[in-house]
């Protein structure tokens, strides 16, 4: 059996070496999650729970899209390889071979493929984790000395990962063909069945319908973990199409073949009719394709709400006429020199200090990084919305407000309890008012005397002003730029303040490139192997006639056919996703980031054409060498 199996690794290496590739990527990628969540661990119990909180909550919040995609893009690229070869499966048990040892077979094929490339790729990906240490130094996510912790327990848990999921797959993809007579898998490996088992049908009707479900659970999940929810739904529905794919890129491409003969032109006719019927090929080619444009787009777009639902919030909180911001360097006394300012009647300073909140897991008591407002209780110039009790109860000691959205992670209302960490002290911390403006203002507000009470400085870093009646505002900002500080309109501050977030937007697009990376091989080599595998085929066409040259074009028809398929389907599957999420986070129509998705829409069709056309050039150079 091992004879055989490395035989036919050796014989369609072509197609083991591009499986191989992205084995090797998607490892990659895990191990560079595997190093993130380690290094927050570390950090963790090394003293800096802060950095170590920031860390392990974004490993987490990757690593569920990440093992998603992955393993659509392994059983893809797996069931693709093996889907080429029934012929091989046919004859096999044409001589004799029992469907127990073609499966056992196709297990070692994959097994030995996996074990090898998957940890060359955890390997690579383990180093190739340092290169992100500046970016999370950029964005003030972790410390200026941060080095990246590596140990061997990332590249165990990748390679165990992609083993767990490309070995079933291959048992899988083996399993229909021992299962089929010799002489019906014949017939099937030259001429596809579109149609799905019942099972299939079932479980892609569960996954729309849950997909359906999930884009709109930010209507009862609020704030930023709706929206993160909502984007999931995206995925389950490319699932979905994953599963039905035969059927439905086959009744998309039934549409298509009625326009075909109205084209009059032999290479557009020959495309039309290839795609039609051979749809359960051209699905494992469209999925990876329409993932790429639902990751991207749903990714970027709930990231634009975000920053959208943050600016209206703070704009709607904020009452002032100016809202000043001290420069490095000044004096800790600003609020009381900006006070003196003419023209100034009211001044109202905001600080932030650390802290951290209790939470439990499955029974694990977590402490996770965050940080408290700290707010006058008498201020009127912020407007937090504030929906249970009242703000002016938050001066006194050991009280907090806490917004909807914390409220419903913290599982504390008004008059329970949220137990803080506050610098060395434990605070069981009563709730006295529940607002809803969180994204924009904070998730946690409280008032001097309870930082105060325990230690922690409280340094103004921002001043919000209320100017005397008839003031001239240029002289008030002048006069506060004499003192080291800026002075802005409001608008202009809460566009500057949420813009600057964008070093911190730089990691998240970092991951998203390497999740994009890990989609786009697997396409790039399902194109490859899609169009080698065609050999056959094409030979016959030009014995027929079709000459090198409409055979090129047939491809590129069929390429782009492909691309436009795909990016529709991507399409359908984010708009529930976009809407859901916009729902719970804006006051207003969905957003959606047009330059993404026109970008990355336009770049799934240009990709598949291009790999295609790299592939077929040298396939039908092969295909006339051999009629000639």
């Amino acid at each position: 059996m091992w004879k055989l199996a490395s035989s036919g690794v050796r014989a369609h290496r072509g197609a083991f070496a591009g499986t191989a590739v992205v084995l090797a990527v998607a490892s990659a990628v895990l191990a560079v999650t595997g190093v993130l969540f380690e290094s927050g661990l570390r950090l963790q119990s090394g003293g800096d729970p802060e950095s170590g909180g920031l860390l392990v909550s974004l490993a987490s919040s990757y690593a569920g899209t990440l093992i998603v995609v992955v393993v659509m893009v392994v059983a893809a690229t797996v069931s693709l390889a093996l889907r080429s070869r029934r012929r091989e499966f046919a004859l096999l048990r044409a001589v004799g071979a029992t469907p127990a040892q073609v499966r056992r077979a196709v297990t070692l094929e994959v097994g030995v493929v996996s074990l090898v490339s998957a940890p060359l790729g955890a390997v690579a990906g383990l180093f190739g984790a340092r290169l992100l240490d500046p970016v999370l130094v950029r964005s003030e996510m972790v410390a200026p000395d941060f080095t990246s912790a590596l140990s061997p327990l990332p590249v165990l848990i990748a390679v165990a990962l992609i083993a767990v999921t490309a070995i079933p797959v291959g048992r899988l993809g083996a399993r229909e063909a021992a299962r089929t007579a010799p002489t019906a898998a014949l017939q099937q490996s030259a001429v596809e069945d579109r149609q799905v088992g019942v099972a299939r049908r079932v479980i892609a009707l569960v996954l729309t319908l849950g997909g359906v479900a999930m884009a709109f659970s930010s209507l009862w999940i609020p704030g930023p973990m709706g929206a993160a929810t909502a984007s999931l739904s995206a995925f389950m529905l490319v699932g979905a199409a994953a599963l039905a794919g035969p059927v439905l890129v086959g009744w998309i491409f039934d549409r298509l073949a009625r326009v075909g003969p109205s084209t009059g032109h032999p290479a557009a006719m020959l495309a039309v009719r290839n795609v039609r019927g051979f749809s359960r090929r051209l699905t494992t080619v469209v999925v990876p394709l329409a993932l790429v444009v639902a990751a991207a787009t749903v990714q970027t777009s709930v990231n634009r709400a975000l920053v959208t639902g943050m600016q209206q919030e703070l704009t709607a909180a904020i009452s002032a006429d100016l809202v000043v911001t001290p420069a490095q360097g000044a004096t800790p006394d600003l609020p009381a020199q900006v006070a003196a300012v003419p023209g100034a009647a009211s001044t109202v300073p905001l600080a932030l200090v650390p802290a951290e909140v209790r939470g439990e897991d499955e029974g694990v008591v977590t402490w996770e990084a965050t940080g408290l407002r700290v707010v006058p209780g008498d201020t009127r110039a912020l407007d937090p919305d504030v929906v249970e009790g009242t703000l002016a109860d938050i001066d006194a000691p050991d009280t907090v407000a806490v917004s909807t959205d914390t409220a419903w992670q913290a599982g504390a209302g008004l008059g329970e309890t949220v137990t803080l960490r506050l610098g060395e002290d434990v605070v069981d911390a009563t709730v006295v008012a529940v607002f809803t403006r969180g994204l924009g203002v904070a998730g946690f507000i409280t008032g001097p005397a309870t930082a105060e009470a325990h230690g922690l400085p409280v340094v103004a870093d921002t001043v919000l002003v209320d100017l005397t009646p008839g003031a001239d505002r240029a002289d008030v900002v002048a006069e506060i730029a004499a003192l080291g500080a800026t002075a802005t309109d409001v608008e202009t501050y809460v566009s500057t303040s949420t813009q600057s977030g964008g070093t911190g937007n730089e990691v998240g697009n970092a991951l998203l490139m390497l999740l994009l990376a890990v989609v786009a091989v697997g396409a790039a080599s399902t194109l490859a192997m899609t169009t080698v595998a065609r050999r056959d085929e094409l030979a016959l066409l030009h014995r027929t006639g079709t000459t090198r040259r409409q055979l090129m074009a047939m491809t590129t028809v069929e390429a782009a056919v492909t691309g436009l398929t795909a990016a529709v389907v991507g399409t359908v599957a984010v708009v529930p996703a976009v809407i859901g999420a916009s729902a719970g986070i804006l006051d207003g129509p969905p957003v959606v980031d047009l330059p993404s998705y026109g970008v990355v829409s336009a770049a799934v069709v240009v990709f598949a054409l291009v790999a295609t056309a790299l592939a077929a050039r040298r396939t039908t150079q092969v295909a006339t060498a051999v009629v000639a």
